[in-house]
């Protein structure tokens, strides 16, 4: 798990230059909302291991795979995290089984110039159990952790955080 939270903060460094005002203790400020129990609580709920609450009932995200229903239920899990940060959040689907889900905070000076924050939340093997924590649970989790905290700030350029399926082809 250590290298998710390398990842984590590399998006998160990645992102601060998008910050209007740039100055060391706003940086600073920025690194310590870093909250690493909600990182281990994304991951957890995302690779199955505690259950989560989506759409207000409470459900188990065994398994990521593409035709699984908790690939589905993650998207879920994912846009309403995303909503809950006060950021407008997207589905863009392709055929029957693709869902990547996004989220738009728009810049204040540079709007049409964008960073974008992403991973893929879908996960092998395919079967009724594959939580995996490292394909891409933690990647996922550093992107919702990362909207979490750059959301509360203003930003010159626009940030896209996105999340999709099907980087675990067939």
């Amino acid at each position: 798990m250590g290298n998710f939270y390398r990842i984590g903060l590399c998006f998160l460094i990645v992102s601060l230059q998008s910050i209007s005002a740039q100055t060391d203790s706003l940086i600073q400020e920025i690194i310590d909302e870093v909250n690493i129990d909600t990182l281990y609580k994304y991951v957890s709920e995302l690779s199955g291991a505690t259950q989560t609450m989506i759409g207000g009932v409470p459900y188990t995200i065994s398994s990521r795979y593409k035709s699984q229903p908790g690939n589905d239920k993650a998207a879920d899990f994912i846009k309403e995290k995303l909503e809950s940060f006060s950021l407008p959040a997207y589905n863009q689907t392709s055929g029957s089984t693709l869902r990547n889900v996004y989220a738009v905070q728009t810049g204040t000076v540079y709007p049409t110039q964008k960073y974008i924050i992403c991973a893929h939340y879908d996960s092998k093997p395919s079967g009724p159990i594959a939580p995996g924590a490292d394909d891409n649970a933690s990647g996922t989790a550093a992107v919702l952790e990362a909207a979490r905290i750059l959301s509360q700030y203003a930003t010159k350029y626009t940030i896209v955080y996105a999340l999709w399926m099907k980087k675990n082809k067939v």
